[in-house]
């Protein structure tokens, strides 16, 4: 199985026309509403170590 990289968009709409244009190596996925940052001992990524 090879690695994919995550696109994260607003709307299904939008993620299926973006899908429409990436390769294999990405997918498109709708969070249906904002995102919000979590803190990095609950789940959280660390983005200054390559969002670990």
């Amino acid at each position: 199985m090879s690695k994919q990289s995550v696109i994260i968009v607003e709307s299904p709409s939008k993620a299926k026309t973006i899908q429409n244009y990436l390769g294999n190596n990405y997918k498109a996925i709708a969070c249906n509403g904002h995102i919000k940052d979590l803190p990095k001992k609950e789940l959280g990524v660390d983005i200054d170590k390559d969002f670990s």
